[in-house]
């Protein structure tokens, strides 16, 4: 998996050699997909929307993007056809922060993720299950992600590719079971949090 990013820099020189600058952050993740399934995130903005069919584009085989709706306990489903196009109910968007399975029906391929860094986030990690990833595209243990010490039971769980690994915290013992879980590029996680609202703040700060 590869991350590159452009640092922009922007300046204007005034008569006292002083120099305004504007500073973003773009890039583009290549996210190898399998055949099969696999639990994957977006962590860039793209343009002009974060849509599946933005992000996806014209898959050559059949593909179906699975995101799970809190609401109803069931998954939500963009699928794209190679003759047929796209069957896209709800219009899915997948956002940094969120995600999502992607079955691929496919040889294996890799999806290039183009877009802008979100320097400052907050992800509301909310009590029961969802989907959720690291807003910036970095990869490491989930305290160095900035994820918080949580102050109820919560679990954590990555897709090995057939099966769940998860890993537990007690906040007792203010520890993780069997270890920290750690986190990769361009990867989602299920969690499960048996308390109340949690918020995994980020704020990546760059510039001269």
């Amino acid at each position: 998996m590869l991350v590159s990013a452009l640092l922009v820099a922007a300046g204007i020189t005034t008569s006292t050699a002083q120099a305004v600058y504007s500073v973003n952050i773009v890039g583009y993740i290549n996210k190898p997909l399998p055949h099969g399934l696999s639990l994957i995130a977006n962590q860039l903005n793209a343009s002009p929307d974060n849509k599946v069919q933005t992000l996806f584009g014209t898959p050559v085989a059949s593909l179906t993007v699975f995101k799970f709706n809190p609401t109803s306990g069931n998954f939500d489903q963009a699928a794209s056809d190679p003759d047929l196009g796209w069957t896209d109910s709800t219009g899915m968007v997948l956002n940094p922060g969120e995600g999502a399975f992607v079955d691929n029906g496919g040889d294996p391929f890799t999806l290039t993720l183009v877009g802008e860094v979100k320097l400052s986030s907050t992800v509301n990690i909310h009590a029961g299950l969802d989907t959720y990833s690291s807003v910036i595209p970095q990869s490491g243990p989930i305290s160095t992600l900035g994820f918080p010490i949580p102050p109820a039971p919560l679990t954590v769980y990555k897709f090995n590719g057939r099966t769940f690994d998860s890993f537990a915290f007690d906040p007792d013992a203010a520890a993780w079971s069997p270890s920290e879980p750690s986190l990769n590029i361009g990867e989602g996680i299920f969690i499960d949090n048996a308390g109340a609202l949690l918020a995994w703040t980020r704020t990546f700060t760059v510039g001269p």
